[in-house]
């Protein structure tokens, strides 16, 4: 079984540079999120045009540099999920195995496919806009059900067992960490974002802002908390120590 990404290394420095990284990678996304989404969103008619509401609003900065932190910081988000997926290696390494796919899933279909494309979709629908109100809708329609949602429906089946195994993981005591830390997950910090998106007002610009940047709230609450409630060295010892004795290693 090929061991890269997941070989069997409680190393506690290297794995806390690596949330340090995804820490930072959240911010990141998180700048590229509010630029693309702060703008007052216009009334549309189709489920696609809805993902673009708020384009009419954008200045062309804003989309394409939004689309190109993004790109680069769900990247670097993808990279630190493997100090996560180090935590499990050891005492659940089929959990790592799954896991590591999941992040290979990520940084495959992330980065460009949902991220960067969004701001390439507001863009192109802006300037359509200019040209043909029906021309506009028609190639939002196109563009987000024959390229986007495809990708995005992809990613799911790649992000939703990272996210379970991760829960499982931590809730098994199958990491360093105190089974507590399984709450810190990406949903568990993506929600009160939808939530507080909802009650500002997800048609405003600070609204829809904040209901973009959903997963980065996620992924910041999620990095930020295990590496604030890291456990120390001796404990890392410890956990290794007793899961190989207990292996009979």
């Amino acid at each position: 079984m090929n061991t890269i990404g997941t070989d069997r290394c409680l190393d506690r420095p290297r794995i806390k540079k690596l949330l340090i990284i995804g820490l930072f990678a959240a911010v990141l996304t998180g700048i590229g999120d509010f630029l693309l989404g702060y703008a007052e969103n216009t009334a549309v008619d189709t489920v696609a045009e809805s993902v673009m509401a708020g384009a009419p609003n954008l200045e062309d900065w804003q989309m394409i540099a939004g689309g190109l932190l993004g790109f680069f910081g769900i990247f670097l988000e993808g990279l630190a999920c493997f100090g996560i997926c180090r935590l499990m290696a050891d005492a659940a390494p089929k959990y790592a195995h799954l896991y590591r796919a999941g992040i290979i899933g990520y940084i495959w279909l992330a980065p460009v496919g949902t991220h960067m494309n969004m701001g390439i979709l507001n863009l192109v629908y802006k300037y359509f806009l200019l040209l043909d109100t029906k021309t506009a809708g028609l190639v939002a329609d196109r563009l987000f059900w024959g390229f986007s949602q495809p990708v995005y429906a992809l990613l799911i089946v790649f992000w939703l067992p990272m996210m379970y195994i991760q829960f499982r993981a931590f809730s098994r005591g199958l990491t360093p960490y105190p089974k507590t830390a399984k709450w810190f997950c990406v949903p568990a910090g993506a929600v009160p974002a939808l939530i507080l998106s909802a009650a500002i007002g997800p048609g405003t610009a600070v609204g829809a802002a904040v209901g973009t940047m959903f997963l980065s709230f996620g992924n910041a609450f999620m990095f930020g908390g295990l590496l604030a409630s890291m456990p120390d060295q001796e404990r890392f010892d410890g956990f290794e120590r007793d899961h190989r004795r207990s292996a009979g290693e």
